[in-house]
């Protein structure tokens, strides 16, 4: 069918024209909408897949659980006694699992019954010991690594090596600034990488 034109102020307009002016605009706005919506929901998305992690580091630093001697669960703890045993329940009625003989050997108490504490220690070994056989100072384990690690002078990687550490020596927390811990081992006081140590939180700030 022929398009139907007619002349307004000297120019010329048709019906056909303006109809499919109108359905292309019509296209370009379904598509901007859509690609709204679109990016809209991949945010979404996004947010909430991070919320677990989000939630779960709030936990850690805010919200554990408080046992039966109202001190947070899971919480790090060091070995007060030359020896201490561990053994397969809260009492000294079960049978010994392990006997501990390094004083300051950094635990983790995961449960609590009366006297009794549930720790964990650095190799995943889990067990039952009395509250009296361990204190709240802290102290740290270094973790394996393939070569021995430089304690540095600052809490940077850049700041100057005070001495190297060995894997599996035992150290004394000091403090923690961000990914960086202060600790104090073999009469030697310098920062460490936080994720290179056992016996601290990712998110903990020490009091």
């Amino acid at each position: 069918m022929e398009a139907q034109c007619e002349r307004r102020h000297g120019v010329c307009y048709c019906q056909k024209a303006c109809r499919n002016q109108r359905e292309l605009v019509s296209t370009i706005m379904d598509r901007l909408v859509l690609f709204r919506v679109g990016l809209g929901l991949l945010l979404l998305v996004s947010i909430v897949s991070l919320l677990p992690y989000s939630i779960a580091a709030q936990n850690s630093r805010d919200e554990r659980v408080l046992g039966d001697s109202g001190l947070p669960l899971p919480r790090f703890v060091a070995i007060s006694e030359k020896q201490a045993n561990m053994r397969r329940g809260p009492g000294e009625d079960y049978p010994l699992l392990y006997q501990y003989r390094r004083q300051g050997l950094p635990m983790e108490v995961v449960a609590e019954y009366g006297q009794w504490r549930q720790v964990r220690d650095h190799e995943g070994g889990e067990g039952w010991m009395h509250a009296r056989l361990l204190r709240a100072s802290r102290h740290v384990i270094i973790r394996q690594a393939a070569n021995a690690l430089p304690l540095r002078n600052g809490a940077n990687i850049g700041a100057g090596v005070v001495a190297l550490v060995q894997s599996g020596a035992l150290a004394r927390l000091k403090e923690c600034a961000e990914t960086w811990c202060e600790i104090e081992a073999q009469g030697y006081r310098g920062w460490l990488q936080r994720d290179n140590l056992w016996g601290v939180y990712p998110f903990e700030r020490l009091d």
